[in-house]
Parts: structure tokens; C-alpha cells; sequence
């Protein structure tokens, strides 16, 4: 009976077990030597790929933005106002003809006869020559060449006026 008791007492009592971790404890968790500059490092880095993907998120939405902006002002514009043929063969006619006379500047003692040249086929303009001087602006070319330009364009070809029956806009600079 006593090994029943003393099997009984050993089955009642609760046994506690220390658990022992080594070495651990809290001065084993001091960073010493190389570990704190890698550290550091590797968290510059982190930090520094989240600020440049968040920099390209930032600038890819605004091209996006900006690409969508120019989308459709350009095709409202392309319905507002459709490309503006030349002029007709009246409104082209109705411009003067006149003769060429070179202008004269005098520098320092003498005076200078500036040449002047068509701009359209590149060829100077001599005195007495025919020429069609634009109304708005008084740029001066070659009746043939300004005719041609002016069957498919409304604009000067030097400073692009628009020479339009009754509208006369400079263009945007």
C-alpha cells in the first residue's frame, strides 16, 4: 500500500519545468560592429525603391492625364474648326498687282537698295518686276507663286495671316 500511496502521490503532484533558452536575453540583442551601417543600408534602399516607384506612379498618371487632355482638345478642335481651304479664284484675283520697287537705306554716308526675294520659289525681286503684295501683312512674292500657294492655303506664306474675305488673324506665336 505505501508504493500505492507513494504512486499516488507522485501522480497528484504537478510537475514544473523550468524552460531555460540558452543564451538568450536582452543584451543578446544589441546590434554591434557591421550590423548597424548594414542595417541602415538596407533600409535607405527600401525607403528609396518605395519614393522611386511612387515617383514613376506619380509621372506615368500625369503623361497619361496629359496624353488623354491633348486627345480631346485635338479632336474637338478637328470638329470645331475643319481645315481651311484656299481661297477661291475671285478672292485670289481681287489682289493688286503692283510693280516692284526695291526699298532704300541709308547707312552711315550712302544709301543701300535692299534685295528683296521671293519666298516661295527663292528667287530675287528686281525693280519693275510684277509682284502681288498680301493686303494684311504687305509681304511681296510672285503673282504665279503666290496664286499656287494660295489655291490650297487662305494664310500668307511667310507669316501665315489668314487672308480671308473679311478676317484677318495673326497667328499664334
Amino acid at each position: 500500500m505505501a508504493a500505492q500511496e507513494g504512486a499516488a502521490g507522485t501522480a497528484n503532484q504537478v510537475v514544473v519545468r523550468t524552460v531555460r533558452y540558452g543564451d538568450v536575453g536582452d543584451n543578446n540583442f544589441a546590434l554591434h560592429g557591421r550590423a548597424v551601417p548594414l542595417l541602415v543600408g538596407l533600409l535607405a534602399l527600401i525607403v528609396a525603391l518605395v519614393a522611386v516607384c511612387l515617383y514613376l506612379h506619380w509621372a506615368c498618371g500625369r503623361r497619361r492625364r496629359r496624353q488623354a487632355d491633348l486627345e480631346a482638345s485635338s479632336s474637338a478642335a478637328s470638329v470645331a474648326s475643319p481645315a481651311l481651304p484656299g481661297l477661291d479664284a475671285d478672292a485670289i484675283n481681287g489682289l493688286p498687282v503692283t510693280l516692284y520697287s526695291p526699298t532704300r537705306s541709308t547707312n552711315g554716308g550712302g544709301e543701300e537698295e535692299q534685295e528683296a526675294e521671293c519666298s516661295i520659289c527663292i528667287s530675287a525681286l528686281a525693280a519693275g518686276d510684277k509682284v502681288k503684295a498680301l493686303p494684311p501683312c504687305g509681304h511681296c512674292f510672285h503673282p504665279d507663286c503666290v496664286d499656287a500657294w494660295l489655291r490650297s492655303h487662305p494664310s500668307c506664306p511667310l507669316c501665315r495671316t489668314l487672308l480671308l474675305p473679311g478676317v484677318i488673324l495673326q497667328p499664334r506665336r
